[in-house]
């Protein structure tokens, strides 16, 4: 299927969503890649991974941009071109970008019950808010995984633990967000975030439920909105 949909989270900040429903050939004429992309995609043995690299192409034509819009540093981080910022992310059949003019983060995640057998490797415990909020203990960890993971995109600091380096806290729900989501999906739930490691840095996160996956994003506190 084409785009599934847009979220504006914060102003300026756009989330593009892919439902990954395509066979590989139909990917395959939906983006175009530069010739070290091609290479990437060559080397995949993974159907699933090959379909997710190409949803992303896919999601950069949605953003009008393209694959030579986009490089990488030497840790793996996109970046674009332009000097905007950019996240990306996919997981099974969703796939995921969010684009802004400021550093932002973006993680999707399939729930599944597998997260509770690492959810003490990155979460020392759930707090009662956010059980308030998520009461199935699998989306509980998601969300936490899911911030946790887009605070990590975002900061870009080699050797970030999740488990003792990144806090969160003030879980609420917030059912004012001026995008609304269709009845099948949550209302956003929204959290602070805060890298204890060397300099403190404070974080705002997003998430929300889209039928079997929850998707997160994050922004620095110190940008306005």
């Amino acid at each position: 299927m084409p785009l599934f949909r847009t979220i504006n989270p914060w102003p300026e900040a756009t989330v593009y969503l892919w439902d990954i429903s395509e066979t590989l050939e139909q990917l395959l004429v939906l983006g175009t890649m530069t010739d070290q992309s091609k290479v990437r995609f060559d080397s995949m043995k993974s159907l699933v991974h090959r379909k997710g690299f190409l949803s992303v192409r896919a999601l950069l034509q949605s953003a009008g941009l393209s694959d030579d819009d986009l490089y990488y540093d030497q840790y793996g981080k996109p970046f674009l071109h332009s000097g905007k910022y950019i996240s990306i992310t996919h997981s099974h059949a969703r796939s995921a970008i969010i684009v802004a003019p400021y550093p932002v983060g973006i993680d999707i995640e399939l729930r599944r019950p597998k997260i509770l057998r690492i959810a003490h490797k990155f979460c020392p415990g759930i707090s009662q808010e956010l059980s308030d909020i998520a009461h199935e203990t699998v989306d509980q960890y998601t969300y936490v995984w899911t911030a946790k993971e887009s605070i990590y995109k975002m900061a870009a600091m080699p050797g970030l633990g999740f488990l003792k380096d990144i806090e969160l806290n003030q879980w609420r729900a917030d059912t004012d967000q001026t995008t609304p989501l269709p009845l099948n999906e949550i209302a956003f739930v929204q959290a602070q975030g805060k890298i204890t490691k060397g300099q403190e840095r404070n974080f705002i996160y997003q998430g929300f439920m889209t039928h079997e996956y929850i998707c997160g994003m994050t922004k620095d506190a110190s940008i306005n909105d």
